[in-house]
């Protein structure tokens, strides 16, 4: 079977293993969620955003993570972890599942444009899929792309900070050591301005389930695509930003 077989718009079978049947705790979800492709941020915000962690863990097939909401806001959620497309949509499906109508994504993105700093933020307005999981919830042929109205917001939302915020062209792939310099080159000449492993499939499975979604990313590191220097991994120069862009995109999901 090749991959543009995968998504059979006409199949309406049931599903055998149901994102319904993964989280039965007794409360459905807060309908607004954002997703947090991080890890161990939330929990260094709970003074400062107000959080508080349901007593169940939330699961879906693949895994389980902490759930955490504000106090006094009934409306929203937040998660983090679940990296990767297969984990993160499975983690998104089951949450839809549960009650969210609207899903706010904030990730991490790898520099391709030479234009990007880390510590930035790019807001995609198409995510190009290169990853697997998408291909099961949407013919090969469609873009992921934002809500419209989501991403205008959003945009607009940002550009009244003063953070350097960039917009356009993500692409997401399962096989980051497969990320070679032509493959990166060949993405810079597309216009590809990032590249993550999750935006892609969580816009197409929210679209293929009907609800909003918009994303955001923190640059976190540099992709020197002239094979000079060694590509290194260094949480604390992006931390800072990751921090304060959680509290901005909280303060844009409760204005929404």
């Amino acid at each position: 079977m090749t991959r543009k077989s995968w998504f059979d718009p006409e199949d309406c079978s049931p599903s055998v293993i149901g994102p319904n049947l993964q989280y039965r705790a007794e409360f459905d979800l807060p309908p607004k969620l954002m997703m947090i492709f991080a890890t161990q941020v939330l929990e260094e915000l709970k003074d400062n955003l107000d959080l508080w962690t349901s007593p169940e863990r939330f699961t879906f097939f693949g895994g389980d993570c902490d759930f955490y909401r504000i106090r006094g806001n009934e409306k929203m959620g937040f998660i983090e972890g679940t990296i990767g497309a297969p984990i993160g949509s499975s983690a998104l499906d089951t949450a839809i599942a549960r009650g969210v109508t609207e899903v706010f994504i904030l990730g991490l993105c790898g520099a391709v444009s030479s234009a990007l700093r880390i510590g930035d933020l790019v807001i995609p307005n198409e995510a190009i899929r290169e990853e697997g999981t998408s291909y099961h919830y949407a013919l090969s042929g469609l873009a992921a792309r934002p809500d419209k109205s989501a991403y205008l917001k959003l945009k607009k939302y940002t550009e009244n900070t003063e953070l350097t915020v960039h917009t356009g062209k993500t692409v997401s792939t399962d096989a980051p050591y497969r990320q070679t310099i032509n493959t990166e080159l060949g993405w810079r000449e597309a216009g590809i301005i990032g590249v993550d492993m999750e935006m892609s499939a969580l816009l197409t499975v929210a679209k293929y389930r009907d609800i909003p979604a918009v994303g955001l990313f923190v640059v976190s590191d540099d992709h020197d695509l002239t094979g000079v220097h060694d590509w290194e991994w260094n949480r604390n120069s992006f931390h800072e930003s990751l921090r304060s862009t959680v509290v901005l995109l909280s303060n844009f999901i409760m204005q929404s």
